[in-house]
């Protein structure tokens, strides 16, 4: 066989090599779009000015200025509340030890009949959160503890372990929220 002749027969690996991908990639995407629900079409939205929609993407702000952080929320959070709970927790032979503040935010869609995924922030002093971090101090009976959201001078804001599992409606928007590094100590 010449070189001609192995260059020739390497082309059409090469061009059917490709066609092979062309088609598997085609194959996913298509049967990906079938999933996909399309929305209607409407023209019914009202004539808004330039202004009013700056001032609808900006994010909005819960200041909390007892344990010192900033929360940044999308705009259709507006209306939200706070309520405050508290977490516990103990060493590891279950004895409780130490006890903090939940701070709960809620979504403001929220009711009885149909209750919307909170966001929860923890708040741990310095000291608590370095014996949660060397597993002296067990806050959550998941294998794993919360996750860190922010911090300041005086105290960690962190996320509880499984806070989500429950899958309420909207958790995927939190997680979305706090994708987005919303938590600021000062």
């Amino acid at each position: 066989m010449s070189v001609r002749d192995n260059t020739v027969l390497g082309g059409k690996r090469y061009f059917l090599i490709c066609v092979i991908f062309l088609l598997a990639t085609g194959c996913s995407q298509s049967a990906s779009v079938k999933n996909v629900q399309k929305q209607p079409v409407t023209s019914t939205m009202p004539e808004v000015s330039t202004s009013t929609i700056k001032s609808l993407s900006l994010p909005i702000k819960y200041n909390n200025k007892k344990y010192g952080f900033i929360f940044s929320l999308p705009a259709d959070w507006q209306g939200f509340s706070i309520y405050t709970t508290s977490w516990s927790g103990g060493d590891k032979n279950g004895k409780q030890t130490e006890t903090g503040p939940i701070i709960n935010i809620r979504n403001p869609k929220w009711t009885q009949a149909k209750p919307y995924e909170d966001i929860p922030v923890m708040v741990f002093t310095i000291d608590q959160w370095k014996s949660v971090i060397a597993e002296k101090l067990i806050v959550s009976a998941a294998p794993f503890g919360p996750s860190k959201l922010g911090s300041n001078n005086l105290y960690v804001f962190a996320l509880p372990a499984r806070y989500n599992y429950d899958f309420s409606t909207g958790y995927e928007d939190v997680e979305k929220i706090i994708g987005s590094n919303p938590l600021k100590g000062y």
